[in-house]
């Protein structure tokens, strides 16, 4: 199996379009114990809707899910953790993982969006790893880049759309990305993309015969600081989220930002 590790061009290739995919893939059994923990989370779990499922990684989840260890298990896969270390340094926080089920038939749009908007961190610096169980194909919904977004640093103005078929409702404004310009991220189940918490990104819906679920995981430089104060507060518009009890898990060398890791474990 090829080494998890990022070339000098893949390296290149994400500070120039914001996200890149290794040569590096999880390997087959591993997804397939994805898919058997995901089915299960879904029936312990009856009357939540899959589309947007947040911290699976927890006993008891922000959404008042029940929730599972094996998703942090998952996530903290050493081959992720080494692609993640060549992007955001040696010391690293998890502090939260979301699946998206993009279900048959029915598998609601993610709206362009920035994902770091509500992110309680200063500064803002977040890594998200997307793990796709199944492969993804033009027909199924495949996630949407905005080649380059990422590089002012820049959060745009978003605007609130109403509508229940979408996970989200905050859209990024139009005049700020040329939606022509956007590139498909069509992936076999067990390749892995790494993305900037700064890209611009969306997927239609999936209207297929088969789901589509993906595990994202959302990793920090332990440089940063979680404010979970600031989290409760954003928590009261958001309350689903539950950024201001979100349990810290220092995943990969020391905590340099003073932050918390009692609450919420």
């Amino acid at each position: 199996m090829t080494e998890a590790h990022l070339s000098d061009a893949d390296l290149a290739r994400f500070h120039e379009k914001g996200w890149v995919v290794p040569d590096w893939e999880l390997p087959q059994d591993l997804i397939a114990d994805m898919r058997r923990e995901y089915a299960a989370l879904l029936d312990r779990n009856e009357g939540v809707a899959p589309d947007i499922i947040m911290a699976p990684h927890q006993k008891n989840g922000s959404m008042g899910i029940a929730g599972s260890e094996k998703w942090l298990d998952f996530a903290t896969h050493p081959g992720l953790m080494a692609i993640a270390r060549q992007l955001i340094g040696d010391d690293i926080i998890l502090w939260g993982t979301t699946l998206f089920g993009k279900p048959a038939h029915k598998g609601k749009e993610t709206p362009w969006h920035q994902d770091g908007e509500y992110y309680p961190i200063k500064p803002l610096e977040v890594l998200t790893i997307w793990i796709p169980f199944e492969d993804v194909t033009p027909e199924n919904g495949p996630m949407r880049f905005i080649p380059g977004s990422h590089k002012d640093k820049t959060l745009y103005s978003h605007s609130w759309i109403e509508g229940d078929d979408k996970t989200i409702n905050l859209v990024c404004d139009a005049e700020h990305f040329d939606e022509s310009t956007a590139e498909p991220l069509i992936i076999r189940a067990g390749q892995v993309s790494f993305h900037d918490v700064y890209m611009i990104h969306g997927s239609k819906g999936n209207h297929t015969d088969k789901a589509r679920p993906a595990l994202i995981v959302r990793l920090m430089p332990a440089t940063s600081f979680y404010d979970h104060a600031l989290g409760a507060e954003i928590g009261k518009r958001h309350p689903a989220q539950g950024y201001g009890t979100r349990p810290l898990f220092l995943v990969s060398g020391e905590d340099k930002a003073g932050n918390n890791f009692t609450i919420g474990h």
